[in-house]
C-alpha cells in the first residue's frame, strides 16, 4: 500500500502539473501573455522598401559567393533589379547629396553582372555597395566586406 502524501508535496506536485500544461499550451499558440519576456524582432526598426530590398540583394551576394568558393560556376546566377530610386528608405536621412547617382551607378554594376556574371561582375556589385554606404549608410560597411571574394 502507498504512502500518503502530505500537503506540501501534493501542492508542488500539482503546481509542477500546471506548469507544465500551462508550457506546452503556450508553446502551441502563436502568442501567450505572461509566458516570459519578449524577444526583440531581428530587425528592430520598421523596414522600408529600399531596406527590404537590401536585405533581399545581400541575400544574394551570400548564396553566389558561397557557390563562388565551393566551386560552383557563375552560368546562371543573376541579381534581383530593383529600381534604388523608386524605394522608399527608412528615412530621410539616407538620401544624401549623390544617392540617386549611387542608385544608377549600382544598377549598372547589376545590369553588368547579369549580362556576364563572373568574379569581376560579383566585385563590381559589391564595390558598388561599399561606394554607396562609403556616403549615406556606413552601418552595413563591416558586413558588405564580408561579401568580397577572396
Amino acid at each position: 500500500m502507498g504512502m500518503p502524501m502530505d500537503s506540501g508535496r501534493f501542492s508542488a506536485l500539482l503546481l509542477i502539473l500546471v506548469m507544465g500544461f500551462v508550457l506546452v499550451r503556450c508553446g502551441r499558440s502563436e502568442s501567450c501573455q505572461g509566458a516570459g519576456p519578449k524577444l526583440a524582432p531581428l530587425q528592430p526598426n520598421r523596414s522600408s522598401e529600399l531596406a527590404e530590398a537590401m536585405r533581399e540583394l545581400d541575400a544574394e551576394l551570400v548564396s553566389f559567393r558561397e557557390d563562388h568558393l565551393a566551386g560552383d560556376g557563375w552560368d546562371g546566377k543573376a541579381f534581383t533589379e530593383y529600381d534604388l530610386n523608386g524605394l522608399a528608405p527608412t528615412d530621410s536621412s539616407m538620401l544624401v547629396d549623390g544617392y540617386k547617382a549611387f542608385a544608377m551607378a549600382f544598377h549598372a554594376h547589376i545590369t553588368a553582372f547579369n549580362a556576364n556574371p563572373s568574379a569581376d561582375t560579383y566585385m563590381g556589385v559589391v564595390n558598388g555597395c561599399t561606394s554607396c554606404h562609403q556616403k549615406a549608410c556606413p552601418g552595413p560597411l563591416e558586413r558588405i566586406a564580408k561579401r568580397e571574394l577572396p
